[in-house]
């Protein structure tokens, strides 16, 4: 549902507002090009100009409460259908849980039962209250600002390329029209697959894993049977074969043939479209291509290397040490993976290219390539903005205090706070999910401004 808003939100700032944002521009130049007629006291200029003023004026009102009823009805909806697939889905996987005898997947759907009726009643009471329209006049001043910041940046970096500023300009949005560079981003869902084996066969590779104490792989665990902890699973996807058969498949050390995948497909789509709906806030419109890749190194099935080694070896990201220009021609084309587990509690890894600052000042350093990883953790309605999260690290973004923003973690090296005095009114009613920030969006331009290639600052990618 946010997809169909986000896409109707774009259609009225495209098809309506940027068309007659454009004749305004040649209207202006018009009249500040037209002769004053003196014998009509220079009334022709002051009509040109009046008519102009009034088009502004009638767009804004047309445009902006469009914009606004269409944000309002689909909030409506949304809230509706969550709330029904969430009492559907949580209450499915009750009952499942009480006849497998599986309390995870108990615990689980009351958690998307209980979560889903408090977001909807929250989410209700906050459009009713106007809140919701509050932060709507909140993000068109924040978007305004940040267009203002992108001019500045665009016109530095093509000071002497008029051309590809134009383009830029447009390509962008920065004008008229939906704001936004467009990312043509990559999500990849990794497998491993049971029947691979050495070159000179044998046991299969996966069985070879599983049986080898130096490697913290049990495939019952991939396979969503057994859990690393209560509070540490995810929702993994075997195809090709059932418990029974993945256990006869241990037992008899191969034998069977089948896939299993750190998450399902529509776990990795909710993942991007929350990321892509989140992302807005930056100043990025997102779409993502989904593809899937094998894991053959058992150090990417329980990620026990660097991300570079992740992006280099899983994602086919470009080294910079080998090719410089490969590796920034990778940039404008974000690339995430999935992986198993982490080795210690991590929930998601990145690395990004060029050295970035924090929006409180502290240095973070650039890596060799660039990408995510990310693990799938349960219950979506804390988990489910990992992906976003990591891909602010991509843009340089770093850790920050509270809840209430995407970028905070929990990750006890971090430092972090996980409360500040904005963060229960903020989740509780005023916004009601993790955001981010206008001094992010604005550092998130810096970076990609100061690093990405032309072609990509010139050109949409969709």
């Amino acid at each position: 549902m946010a997809e169909i808003c986000r896409d109707i939100d774009e259609w009225i700032e495209e098809e309506v507002s940027r068309p007659i944002e454009e004749w305004e521009e040649r209207q202006e130049e018009r009249c500040r090009e037209e002769e004053c007629n003196w014998w009509m006291l220079c009334l022709n200029k002051l009509f040109c100009w009046l008519v102009t003023v009034l088009v502004k004026v009638a767009r804004w009102i047309v445009v902006t409460v469009g914009r606004w009823v269409t944000r309002t009805v689909c909030t409506i909806i949304a809230i509706v259908v969550d709330l029904v697939v969430a009492l559907a889905t949580g209450l499915w996987d009750v009952v499942v849980g009480i006849f497998t005898w599986d309390r995870e997947r108990v615990w689980d759907g009351f958690v998307t039962v209980l979560g889903g009726a408090l977001v909807a009643v929250l989410g209700l009471l906050r459009v009713g209250l106007l809140l919701d329209t509050v932060d709507f006049v909140r993000e068109e001043i924040q978007e305004s600002r940040l267009r203002d910041h992108v001019r500045g940046l665009l016109a530095r970096r093509f000071a002497r390329d008029p051309e590809a500023l134009a383009a830029a300009r447009r390509a962008t949005g920065v004008d008229h029209g939906a704001f936004g560079l467009r990312l043509l981003g990559r999500a990849t869902r990794t497998f491993v697959r049971s029947d691979r084996t050495r070159p000179d066969g044998g046991v299969p590779e996966l069985v070879r894993w599983h049986e080898d104490p130096a490697l913290d792989i049990d495939v019952r665990v991939l396979a969503g049977y057994d859990s690393e902890g209560f509070w540490r699973h995810g929702r993994p996807e075997v195809v090709g074969a059932d418990e029974g058969q993945v256990d006869a498949y241990l037992r008899d050390r191969g034998g069977r043939s089948f896939r299993i995948y750190p998450m399902s497909e529509g776990t990795l789509r909710h993942k991007t479209s929350v990321c892509a709906e989140r992302s807005r806030e930056l100043g990025l419109i997102y779409q993502f291509v989904l593809d899937e890749r094998e894991v053959t190194d058992p150090a990417h099935v329980v990620l026990t290397t660097g991300q570079d080694d992740y992006d280099i070896d899983v994602l086919g990201r470009v080294n910079e040490r080998v090719d410089p220009v490969g590796a920034r021609e990778d940039l404008p084309t974000p690339h995430a993976g999935t992986v198993f587990a982490y080795a210690g509690t991590l929930i998601g890894l990145s690395a990004h290219l060029d050295d970035a600052t924090g929006v409180d000042g502290t240095p973070f350093p650039g890596s060799f390539t660039s990408g995510v990883s990310v693990r799938d953790r349960v219950p979506d309605l804390v988990y489910e903005y990992v992906l976003a999260h990591e891909l602010g690290h991509y843009f340089g973004l770093t850790h920050v205090d509270g809840y209430h923003r995407i970028m905070y973690t929990a990750n006890p090296d971090a430092g972090t706070a996980p409360v500040t005095w904005w963060t229960l009114p903020s989740l509780i009613l005023v916004e009601q999910q993790p955001k981010f920030v206008l001094d992010e969006a604005k550092a998130v331009w810096d970076y990609i401004v100061a690093g990405f290639p032309t072609e990509a600052l010139t050109t949409r990618a969709h």
